[in-house]
């Protein structure tokens, strides 16, 4: 039995045991996307076709109104295509209140309330060793590149820093994802990846039966554990071999537009920013040298 095989087998008990008690609250909006169609179709009798392939894409902080609040400032193609040629929630909401990363990306990718799904915030206390732990630590796993674990002395994110070990997986998460149910609806033959700067992410859009990457700060690589893999595929490995993030090396993220044409242009600098070192915080934000 392949280790895919094993993770779907493994992803039917979970749900068998614990799906049957999940409270469906949101419907995964990505699904609407795909599979909506023209009523006229379905009247003519033009049968649904399944969609050859689903995007989900999650941004953090994106607040429901803001592609329309600031729809006069996007180019063409990406969030405007989607807003002209998509489904379009216009009063859609969350049940929960702690809208931290692995919250939000695993109740959009679940359909579940955190209760539910587990994942109720980015760390929390675990009783039984004693201590706080990130939401996607597995001490079962390892990741496949040597050195590309959080660098506790340069990471600016304080929940990575709290995990006691390098290995990254979805064991806690208690139910299945519209990922696994694509898993096992195709009997494995569905392709599933999550993909993310943040390892929790990606290992939660991949969820059981899909294969999670994520972005190394400390190699500059995209990296995944072996809970997907014993290895990488050669396509992966060639990508990280390119170098691609040396080419933002001595440049800078400047503003698209005069910043005086921003609601909060003159705003750009206030003392309760966080200055990062190299990086500043007002614009233009410099990437720096490529060994920085």
């Amino acid at each position: 039995m392949t280790t895919r095989q094993q993770k779907i087998g493994l992803n039917t008990r979970v749900r068998s045991t614990i799906f049957g008690h999940l409270e469906m609250t949101a419907l995964l909006v990505i699904v609407a996307l795909c599979i909506a169609r023209p009523i006229s179709a379905v009247e003519g009798g033009d049968p649904p076709q399944p969609p050859r392939l689903i995007v989900q894409i999650t941004v953090d902080q994106l607040r429901g109104d803001l592609p329309t609040r600031y729809a006069d400032r996007l180019g063409e193609g990406g969030l405007k295509w989607l807003l002209e040629h998509g489904v379009h929630y216009a009063n859609a909401h969350f049940d929960h209140a702690n809208t931290e990363t692995i919250v939000g990306h695993a109740s959009l990718a679940t359909g579940a309330e955190p209760r539910v799904h587990g994942m109720v915030a980015n760390v929390w206390l675990d009783r039984s060793l004693g201590r706080l732990v990130y939401n996607i630590e597995d001490p079962t796993v390892h990741l496949l590149t040597a050195g590309a674990d959080v660098d506790g002395a340069t990471e600016i994110d304080p929940t990575q820093r709290t995990a006691k070990v390098e290995g990254r997986s979805p064991s806690a998460l208690l139910v299945s994802t519209f990922g696994d149910e694509l898993a096992i609806r195709t009997a494995g033959r569905a392709k599933i990846f999550g993909v993310s700067v943040k390892d929790r992410g990606a290992v939660s859009m991949a969820g059981h039966t899909g294969t999670a990457y994520w972005f190394s700060k400390a190699s500059g690589e995209f990296v995944t554990s072996s809970y997907y893999m014993d290895r990488y595929p050669d396509w992966v490995t060639a990508w990280n071999a390119a170098g691609h993030p040396q080419r933002f090396a001595d440049t800078e993220w400047t503003l698209l537009h005069d910043q005086a044409t921003y609601q909060y242009g003159d705003a750009d600098d206030k003392a309760w920013e966080t200055a990062l070192p190299g990086w500043g915080r007002v614009f233009p934000h410099s990437y720096g040298p490529s060994d920085g």
